[in-house]
């Protein structure tokens, strides 16, 4: 699988993702999502959409407050997984829902903007309307477990693939934080001098769960995904982490370094992922509301406290305003580093 050939259907369906918003104009005004939403109460069980494959980071969180969201929510949960194009499928899935508060998305910022600025989905993610912020995650590389005892550093990686024993490492689409870290450790100005990770050929995947199936499988010999997703196959054996590419570490892997800690410069702007949650556009302010207060009640149960004590993930709370400049911020900042020019010149 040829990054050129992933390249040319890295967006295969979203094209679905586009007509579903499109009709998210089409709301009448006897809507259950009309009016100001004051009195809002859940009276059927809450889509959640994961725009992610199973086991992926944003899943892991999606059914780590599941239960306790359940029971604030007073309504069953649905975690329904919507993969494909970046996170802009399961994103054109909210986007024209009914914005009644039955229907929510869990996100991975920033890791679903790139995307939106390389090839327009009909739709702009900067109109959903933000509930809350529940977490952060952090991009880590991982080996196979074939390598143990050589491979330990990622100085180690580097030289597997500097040296051509090693030719590919597991990837996301285009425009993914580990399209961008790879690219800016083989092209970027600033890091490529320092990174010099000459690797031949990055193999891409739908998310976090797929290629840590990957790396497991020795389909590829190592992989970058996200900390919460790769816990669960680290835990059981198959795959161990090498560094993870944020400066200040992982709570999950406490005990590896990062690539700043190595001598390498920080790719702190896209390393870090918000774990937020949003709803439709147009949303009523009462709903949105009712929803950021009983997230907040869920991320304040002991269940939800125990699961990160137990993962390593790290929970909070922030509400929607928070949740809405975490996307703000990171068009922002993509914008301005130039990084969509990188990603189209060498992609």
């Amino acid at each position: 699988m040829t990054v050129e050939a992933t390249t040319r259907r890295r967006f295969l369906g979203i094209a679905g993702a586009g007509a579903a918003a499109s009709m998210a104009g089409c709301l009448q005004d006897d809507s259950p999502g009309s009016g100001n939403g004051e009195d809002w109460e859940p009276s059927e069980s809450i889509r959640y959409i994961v725009p992610y494959d199973e086991g992926g980071g944003t899943d892991v969180y999606a059914r780590g407050i599941v239960e306790s969201l359940t029971d604030a929510m007073g309504q069953d949960i649905q975690v329904d997984n919507v993969p494909g194009g970046g996170g802009l499928n399961g994103f054109g899935e909210l986007y024209g829902s009914d914005p009644d508060g039955h229907t929510i998305s869990g996100s991975a910022t920033p890791l679903e903007v790139p995307p939106q600025m390389l090839e327009d989905p009909g739709f702009d993610q900067r109109d959903l309307e933000g509930i809350a912020n529940i977490g952060r995650s952090t991009w880590c590389l991982i080996v196979n477990e074939e390598y143990e005892g050589e491979v330990e550093t990622f100085d180690d990686v580097r030289e597997m693939h500097n040296s051509g024993e090693w030719e590919t490492i597991g990837i996301q689409e285009p425009g993914s934080p580990q399209d961008i870290m790879t690219l800016l450790a083989k092209h970027g100005e600033g890091y490529a001098e320092e990174y010099d990770w000459q690797w031949e050929e990055r193999v891409q995947y739908t998310g976090t769960g797929p290629i840590t199936e990957a790396v497991t499988s020795g389909e590829v010999p190592c992989g970058i995904g996200t900390d919460a997703g790769t816990e669960p196959n680290v835990s059981s054996g198959g795959v161990y982490p090498i560094c993870t590419f944020w400066s200040e570490g992982t709570e999950v892997y406490p005990d590896i370094p990062s690539v700043t800690d190595e001598g390498y410069p920080d790719m702190d702007f896209i390393s870090g992922v918000t774990r937020g949650l949003y709803a439709p556009p147009d949303t009523p302010d009462g709903v949105i509301e009712e929803l950021t207060g009983r997230v907040e009640e869920a991320t304040e149960d002991e269940r939800y406290q125990e699961w990160s004590e137990e993962t390593g993930n790290p929970i909070f709370y922030e509400g929607p305003d928070e949740a809405n400049a975490a996307i703000e911020d990171a068009f922002a900042e993509i914008e301005e580093l130039g990084i969509i020019e990188l990603i189209e010149e060498h992609s």
